[in-house]
């Protein structure tokens, strides 16, 4: 798929999620074939642990955001971008499902993606990458 394709679908073709808002912008001054993509959930609600058990405070505007490098150069048509996209998001909410599932007594995160023990811990149950996590707000 050509770049100025992948980008005005994305960028104004698509709908998403309530709440969420998704760009994408050329990266190809870095890597070739790729855009970075931009998901902001907005009314986000911040997983620290003095933020538990109600998680009431909200991240501040534009919301939480998440970036990623997304290959564009060998998608076929509209159908395999979007999959990709939806690929992307599963990440997106799985990581931040992650942060939030707590032990309710203690607050204790046993898959919390943003520590070394919930990210191995992780790992060892669904066979992902243990940096899988660290590929967010990394592009």
């Amino acid at each position: 798929m050509r770049m100025d394709t992948a980008l005005t679908l994305i960028n104004e073709g698509l709908t998403y999620h309530p709440g969420w808002v998704v760009c994408a912008e050329d990266w190809t001054h870095r890597f070739e074939d790729r855009l970075r993509v931009t998901v902001y959930l907005t009314g986000a609600r911040l997983s620290e642990r003095e933020n538990f058990p109600d998680f009431t405070r909200q991240a501040d505007p534009p919301g939480a955001r998440a970036r990623f490098l997304l290959t564009v150069g060998d998608v076929a048509d509209a159908a395999e971008l979007v999959f990709r996209l939806v690929r992307i998001f599963e990440r997106n909410m799985t990581h931040e499902i992650r942060e939030f599932t707590r032990v309710r007594d203690t607050g204790w995160a046993p898959l919390h993606p943003h520590t070394i023990d919930g990210r191995a811990r992780w790992s060892d149950l669904s066979g992902d990458d243990p940096l899988y996590d660290l590929a967010f707000g990394v592009a």
